[in-house]
């Protein structure tokens, strides 16, 4: 019986979709209407399925972290630390898992690894393997803006060591964890308050309620299983000693304005189609991704403006492209399609979750936050339960006051934090300087 309400409702809101298709010169206006959301009585069948409708997004969401705990321990098991790739890092191994490239685009740091034979005599000249490495990886070098060779002036750089397993590598792992499930929390909010389905409010308070739970429950017994495999793997270095030849190198200043430069046309046709400022969709480019089109979270969310295929994905191609369905990992990796779909979801955030704040900063600001979390925790910030009411609030204040209305009371820190780091890239963007770079 829950398989044909189910297929009722999927049903539905194709047909609903298929109507709206008129409205394609106003993709709000149907939304607008509220024609496009699907009803149903609130019958205890109902509330079965809605709960279990929750509970796969928050399954998949755990699926992924599921993955990141397995690459971060087999990172710590080969290597004594925690190196996985993220949208700030990337992380390449050769074929034998013996060598390893780790780009930090946040800090412009580029390490190359590769472990020591116990045998000495076995060992490769080891500017001739950092060259090797760097060789095997021209596309990525290229791509981030660096292309250099080790010359036997500056092999004293590098560095033998002994692998120790530090305890802020564990530090490391168990606060990554704990901003993971913030994260899965915001992506949980921003998913139930994009969703079609109308259901009851004191019962959706109370699934949402439940899944946030079992989240800090599974943060638990990830963190309780971190702690458990470092102790192993601490315990298996100091029996088994292993060194490192590690070579840093650092990615110029101007790698990120030259990986910027290269989707200008795009950013430009976007920004103007959507009266989006350009210094805008750049910070929050910059912030989210450092212009590296491949970038992935552990969301996950994909390439230049990190965008979710079930929530940021879903509802632009509802509104704009008239598909009702998630988007595809390999559509988010096309930097033209993923500038066009961010573009229009922080359209979609300022003139339609959002609009009616009068002051330009004052809607930035809150497009920011709403862009990370969803505009419903930015009426929260303003202690409102409808957005409509943060909205007139907002008018009575100034864009200063929003500001720190907002970075004081958002529910979550990671969204505190992404305020101001997209905040500052934007004055950076908005100088004529950091325009000629580009």
């Amino acid at each position: 019986m829950l398989i044909t309400l189910r297929q009722g409702l999927l049903a539905l809101s194709i047909n609903l979709i298929l109507v709206g298709g008129a409205h394609a010169n106003d993709p709000f206006a149907e939304l607008d209407q509220e024609v496009n959301q699907l009803s149903a009585d609130h019958t205890d069948e109902f509330n079965l399925w809605y709960a279990e409708h929750i509970r796969e997004f928050n399954a998949w969401q755990m699926a992924n972290l599921a993955e990141w705990d397995k690459q971060n321990k087999a990172s710590m098991t080969s290597w004594g630390d925690t190196k996985t790739p993220s949208q700030d890092t990337i992380v390449i191994y050769d074929q034998t898992q013996q060598a390893r490239t780790v780009v930090d685009l946040a800090s412009g740091d580029v390490t190359i690894s590769y472990k020591l034979h116990e045998n000495a005599a076995e060992n490769p000249d080891k500017s001739a393997m950092i060259n090797q490495i760097i060789e095997d990886n021209t596309e990525l070098f290229e791509t981030v803006g660096l292309v250099k060779h080790v010359e036997p002036a500056s092999a004293q750089e590098i560095e033998v060591t002994e692998v120790a397993i530090k305890q802020a590598e564990l530090d490391t792992v168990k606060q990554a964890i704990k901003a993971q499930t913030e994260r899965q929390m915001s992506q949980l909010d921003i998913y139930v308050e994009q969703d079609t389905v109308i259901a009851d409010e004191q019962q959706k308070a109370q699934i949402i309620a439940a899944e946030k739970k079992a989240m800090i429950a599974n943060e638990n017994q990830r963190i309780a299983r971190a702690e458990q495999e470092f102790r192993q793997t601490q315990s298996a270095f100091k029996q088994t000693p292993m060194k490192l030849v590690s070579y840093q190198v650092r990615i110029p200043e101007t790698a990120v304005s030259n990986r910027a430069n290269r989707y200008m046309p795009y950013i430009t046709q976007e920004s103007e189609k959507h009266e989006i400022p350009v210094p805008l969709v750049l910070a929050i480019m910059h912030t989210e991704s450092h212009f590296n089109p491949k970038a992935k979270s552990h969301v996950p969310a994909y390439g230049l403006m990190q965008i979710v295929p079930t929530s940021a994905g879903h509802d632009v191609n509802k509104l704009y492209r008239g598909k009702n369905k998630p988007m595809r990992a390999s559509e988010l990796y096309d930097p033209k399609t993923n500038i066009e779909t961010g573009a229009a979801y922080l359209s979609i955030l300022q003139d339609r979750y959002l609009r009616g704040i009068k002051d330009p900063k004052s809607s930035m600001y809150s497009v920011i936050a709403a862009y990370n979390t969803g505009s419903g925790n930015v009426a929260k910030a303003f202690g409102e339960r409808s957005v409509r009411a943060a909205v007139k609030k907002i008018n009575t204040m100034t864009s200063k006051q929003v500001y720190q209305q907002l970075i004081t009371n958002l529910p979550y820190e990671e969204t505190r934090n992404y305020l101001k780091k997209v905040n500052k890239q934007v004055q950076n963007y908005q100088q004529p300087p950091s325009y000629s770079m580009i």
